[in-house]
């Protein structure tokens, strides 16, 4: 006997006596935007007379950001089709001339070698400890370099226009971060002159620096 696992979407479509299908590469324009509730903000988008994109994914700037009326955009998804003939897409891919959703996947984390540079802003935590600093490098783009709590002897180490080296973990940009943000490194090890300082990871995050 036969058997499979239905999708959100047909589980849906099921209750609300829809018809669902995939739709793939179909082309429209868009001829109304569609808002939420409130009225503030803009959640779909309506395309010929009687089909609404939806998107469930995050969206930077917005839903509103991915297209405009009179747009030609292109979308597949999955679609509920009601008896009164009126279309639902939930929108898996979508484009709009350079415009696409959803956005590229991030980076991942990748390693940041040892690298020498400069201390030019301390960072610190809602308990008045150092938890961070701004690290200009010797060459290439300023980084935030996140340590957790550090041990006493490392704190003292930590002063503006210190020179250090850092080796960690360059962490992919957060979404919608605001253009210009430092890219994060969780700190391994801070090296200052002969002195080098491992940094850990403990229960929620803190970190812990020794030195040897």
């Amino acid at each position: 006997m036969a058997s499979f696992t239905a999708t959100a979407e047909e589980s849906r479509a099921s209750l609300a006596g829809a018809t669902a299908a995939t739709v793939t590469g179909v082309s429209a324009a868009i001829t109304a935007l569609n808002y939420a509730e409130s009225g503030a903000t803009v959640d779909g988008f309506l395309v010929g007379s009687n089909v609404l994109l939806t998107f469930s994914r995050p969206v930077c700037g917005g839903i509103a950001s991915l297209g405009a009326v009179k747009d030609n955009v292109t979308y597949s998804g999955v679609s509920l089709t009601f008896a009164s003939g009126f279309q639902v897409v939930h929108v898996t891919s979508y484009t709009d001339g350079s415009i696409t959703y959803p956005p590229p996947a991030p980076p991942k984390p990748a390693p940041y070698p040892a690298t020498a540079g400069t201390i030019t802003q301390l960072n610190y935590s809602d308990l008045g400890t150092i938890d961070g600093f701004v690290f200009t490098p010797a060459s290439g783009p300023k980084v935030f370099v996140h340590i957790g709590t550090p041990s006493t002897d490392l704190a003292s180490h930590l002063t503006m226009g210190a020179s250090v080296s850092v080796t960690g973990t360059l962490e992919p940009p957060p979404q919608c971060a605001p253009t210009g943000s430092p890219s994060e490194v969780d700190a391994s090890s801070l090296a200052f002159g002969s002195t080098t300082f491992p940094i850990t990871r403990m229960g929620m995050g803190f970190g812990f620096g020794g030195f040897r």
